[in-house]
Order: structure tokens, then C-alpha cells, then sequence
């Protein structure tokens, strides 16, 4: 039994953020048609509430696989050399449950979520819409501001962050 296993810098380089926004289509499609399962995430706090863990169970029918998402969330990491939410996702296959893969998570989540904005963007807002506001300066920020540039021409970001010197 071989998996795959990816890093944050090898999740970088597969999957670029239009490929994604086309998958994402795809899966959110599959999941209005029930063809994907995603139930509610569960989330357990360490006792004195300094970090939690999160778990998010998936399937996809139509790709023959089903997945879990786990992340460590540790606030107090914020201005440290760690990241606040670190983690990975585990696939499996469904005909005998085997382990497919195990990926970086906290690589994915900055590349996903723009991506679905991003699609959002692309299928409801106005072909010419140019301004872009960005509330928060983190991780997601930049990959947003990436994201945005693929489906709509802007003309004009702003950024709302605190402390403000930190939305560059």
C-alpha cells in the first residue's frame, strides 16, 4: 500500500489557484446533487481554551473517495513562527477504506478558500465590477487578492486590517 504524501510547498505547485475554482464548481455541484457528504465539523477546546482541534469528515460519491480534514487551532500562535491553524487531510478510497493520501492542510485552506470566493465572484458579481475590499491582512489575504485577479479586472483594493499598519 503506497500514499501520497504533500507538503505545504508541493501542494503550492499542484494546484494552482484556477485549477482549484474549477474543482471547487465541480464539487459544489456534486454537492447540491447529494453526491457529496459534508456533515457538521466538530471541534474539541483543550481545557484552558489555548488551542482546539477540529475535525471535518467528507465523501465524494462520484470520485470514489471519502476524507477528513484535521487541524490544531492555537490563536495565541498569531506573530509567532507558527502558524494559528495547522493540520492535514487524510483520503481514503471507498471500496475498501485504503489510505490514498495525507496532505499539508493549512496549504490547501490557503488555496481553497480563495478559490471559492473567487468562484462566487466569477458567477455573481458584475463583469465589470473593479473595487475589492479585503477585511484582515492574514494568510488568506494575499491568496484572495490573487484569487480575485483571475475573474475580475480590479481596479482598486482596500484593505481593512488591525493593526493597521499591517494591511500593506
Amino acid at each position: 500500500m503506497e500514499v501520497l504524501i504533500l507538503n505545504q510547498t508541493q501542494v503550492q505547485e499542484l494546484l494552482p489557484v484556477s485549477e482549484c475554482m474549477d474543482v471547487m464548481a465541480a464539487i459544489l455541484k456534486s454537492l447540491a446533487e447529494a453526491k457529496v457528504g459534508m456533515p457538521l465539523r466538530s471541534v474539541m477546546w483543550l481545557p484552558d481554551k489555548r488551542g482546539a482541534i477540529g475535525i471535518m469528515p467528507s465523501y465524494a460519491l462520484d470520485l470514489n473517495i471519502m476524507g477528513l480534514k484535521i487541524i490544531s487551532v492555537f490563536p495565541g500562535n498569531h506573530g509567532t513562527d507558527y502558524d494559528s491553524h495547522q493540520g492535514a487531510v487524510m483520503l481514503f478510497e471507498t471500496e475498501h477504506g485504503r489510505p490514498l493520501a495525507l496532505v499539508d492542510a493549512s496549504a490547501i485552506t490557503a488555496i481553497r478558500t480563495p478559490a471559492v470566493s473567487a468562484l462566487a465572484t466569477r458567477l455573481l458579481a458584475r463583469p465589470d465590477a473593479g473595487d475589492l475590499a479585503i477585511l484582515g491582512s492574514g494568510i488568506q489575504a494575499r491568496g484572495h487578492l490573487e484569487a480575485m485577479l483571475q475573474v475580475r479586472p480590479i481596479r482598486r483594493v482596500r484593505v481593512w486590517s488591525l493593526p493597521l499598519d499591517q494591511a500593506r
